[in-house]
């Protein structure tokens, strides 16, 4: 099994995706939404690029049914439900509804890798879950870090150094798992962090402008590990729990 990094968000050729498996993170926050209102009883999601796309799909659902979420710049968009921070996703709020999301960054990527085998959402907060079921898949596996709108990502790299640590302490010994220059840079990157994730997130770019607008405490809900073991697929354009 190969293990791929993919350290800037530019779609990857779409023939080299057919067989393989992709995990797409976004730490800060899009992926720890998701990851979070789904394990909060939240029945889908329709991750979407534009803000006039999600409003126009809205449409397309019975009153009461559906939520809109996301951000631009960081903040809840005017006329959505819900903001981007997992903090909002409580099952008070999404337990039995259908979420449109549209983010910066996060929403994008799921596109850029939509020819893949299999598209699995991956966070700090299902990472050993995410592991898991990369590894019980068996397929080449491609860790996309959404990025920074083009620019490289330093917390989603981070975490899926993370995935790759839980993949090497599950092969000790097999050699099943060949890992590629970024792969092994990811690893090393996270092995800086992996006493305290929360660095990462201060930091790195993205998490410095969450800071400077009043919202450490996103970082430090995203910053946590393995508090849940859902892990969401996106398949023909929506996410649902596996």
């Amino acid at each position: 099994m190969e293990v791929d990094v993919q350290f800037l968000p530019m779609a990857p050729a779409h023939n080299s995706l057919s067989n393989r498996v992709v995990v797409v993170i976004d730490v800060l926050r899009a992926t720890s939404v998701i990851v979070h209102a789904i394990s909060r009883g939240a029945m889908e999601i329709i991750p979407v690029i534009t803000v006039d796309e999600a409003f126009r799909m809205a449409k397309n659902f019975p009153a009461g049914t559906t939520l809109l979420g996301g951000e631009r710049g960081s903040r809840k968009i005017p006329g959505f439900d819900l903001g981007n921070s997992p903090r909002e996703y409580v099952s008070e709020k999404v337990g039995g509804k259908r979420l449109i999301l549209t983010t910066t960054n996060g929403t994008r990527a799921f596109h850029a890798v939509s020819s893949a085998r299999e598209i699995l959402v991956g966070s700090f907060l299902n990472v050993g879950a995410a592991a898991r079921r990369c590894f019980e898949l068996g397929k080449d596996l491609l860790l996309f870090p959404s990025g920074d709108e083009g620019n490289l990502s330093l917390e989603d790299v981070v975490c899926g150094g993370m995935v790759i640590d839980c993949f090497i302490h599950k092969d000790k010994d097999k050699g099943s798992i060949h890992l590629t220059d970024a792969a092994n840079a990811a690893y090393f990157l996270y092995q800086q962090f992996k006493g305290n994730l929360i660095e990462a997130f201060r930091v790195s770019h993205h998490g410095k402008d969450l800071i400077n607008k009043g919202l450490e405490e996103d970082l430090v809900y995203c910053a946590q590990v393995d508090i849940t073991d859902v892990v969401p697929v996106f398949r023909n354009g929506v996410i649902r729990a596996a």
